[in-house]
């Protein structure tokens, strides 16, 4: 009898500076996907040795070239799940199948992008800060105290109940863009200020009229209390609201305040296991979800938001003995039910380019694992060639 087919993954990337998306064909290849790719031809995942089939991605912005680029690479390659890499393809997706009106997408698009993400009448919850920490207290998972504002005064007020510092932040972002913490009121208003002027009227009536209103223009503001502690994060590979496999860690430093992680510690943190599972259950999700949270000065974990995507620690789950793409693919394969398996041991790494750039001294860069693509200098000069841009094209030290 011959053995089955290896299952196919089309990885979906809008952002071409992704620095952890484009170690993602590596991971999927050695788990036995065959791996195609779809993202512009200046992106990051099309610079890696390791996909088999590549497809353009023919807009950054516009939403009809963006779905007909996806129907084309669907009808060729014929995936078996679609693996959104970063914000803009989780919220392009999210618009598509998330929403209460028809999809614009072919059935069999459709039953793709349900099959390979969960029931699409939850992707609001994972993609909403707001939502996901209401559903989190819902079902007992340790939250910070949040409101949503409209205006100033409601912001000082809601910080002045929470007490300073607190944190302003839109409801969708990612990789600390949108998340400032404002220490006075002065620093409050201007923070509040600046995320309303990418939020008004008239840049929401142009983003309709190009057909580009499908991210940045639904935001809302939020007030959230600072909870001070060390930041943690997840990432966990789930089957229908199945947990899989999971790998956690600590980021140990950081890019920027309230930045993304340049070196964190790859290690099992039971409770954080725990509520990641739990989330992912109550999402009733397929595919690969992560999530960030705060482990307070008492030692418990606090989730702070949810990123319906693959983040950078899930392609280092094999230095823990676990291996998120592996894991979908038995269960596609149709391989017996297995536990999540806690992570086994730990191990301090330093993201590339991350940790370089921030400080090419640092002694984790020398004598910890420097998570550098030696495998593939293609895609090495390239990660290198790219000045970084955040998810509203503002480019990043």
């Amino acid at each position: 009898m011959a053995p089955p087919a290896a299952s196919r993954v089309l990885l979906f990337a809008i952002q071409t500076s992704h620095a952890g998306s484009c170690r993602l064909p590596k991971l999927f290849k050695e788990a036995g996907f065959r791996v195609g790719v779809l993202g512009l031809r200046s992106s990051l995942l099309h610079a890696s040795r390791h996909s088999d089939e590549r497809f353009r991605l023919r807009a950054r912005r516009f939403e009809p070239l963006i779905r007909s680029s996806l129907e084309k690479a669907f009808d060729a390659f014929r995936p078996d799940i679609i693996v959104p890499c970063d914000e803009r393809a989780v919220s392009i997706v999210d618009h598509w199948i998330g929403g209460q009106q028809a999809s614009p997408l072919s059935a069999g698009l459709r039953d793709c992008l349900v099959a390979s993400l969960g029931k699409p009448e939850r992707l609001a919850e994972r993609s909403s800060k707001l939502r996901t920490l209401e559903l989190a207290r819902s079902i007992g998972v340790r939250t910070p105290r949040e409101t949503k504002v409209t205006s100033r005064a409601e912001c000082e007020q809601v910080a002045a109940s929470f007490g300073y510092p607190v944190i302003l932040k839109l409801s969708h972002g990612a990789g600390g863009n949108g998340v400032r913490l404002c220490r006075t009121a002065e620093q409050l208003g201007a923070a509040f200020r600046d995320f309303e002027r990418g939020l008004s009227a008239v840049k929401a009536w142009r983003r309709r009229l190009l057909r580009r209103d499908w991210f940045g223009s639904r935001f809302d503001i939020l007030v959230q209390q600072f909870i001070p502690g060390r930041p943690a994060m997840s990432c966990i590979a789930v089957s229908g609201g199945r947990p899989l496999s999971i790998v956690t860690g600590f980021a140990e430093n950081v890019t920027e305040p309230m930045g993304p992680a340049s070196i964190v510690r790859i290690v099992d943190i039971p409770e954080i296991r725990q509520m990641t599972q739990a989330m992912a259950e109550a999402f009733e999700a397929s595919g690969f979800l992560s999530f960030d949270f705060i482990v307070d000065e008492a030692g418990r974990a606090v989730l702070l938001e949810c990123n319906a995507r693959p983040t950078q620690i899930m392609h280092l789950g094999h230095l823990v003995d676990v291996d998120l793409a592996r894991a979908l693919h038995g269960a596609l394969q149709g391989a017996r039910e297995a536990p999540c398996e806690a992570p086994r041991g730990e191990r301090e790494v330093a993201f590339f380019p991350q940790e370089w750039k921030r400080d090419p001294a640092s002694s984790t860069v020398a004598n910890g694992f420097h998570d550098v693509p030696w495998e593939d200098p293609v895609l090495l000069r390239a990660i290198l060639g790219k000045r970084p841009v955040n998810w509203r094209r503002r480019h990043i030290p």
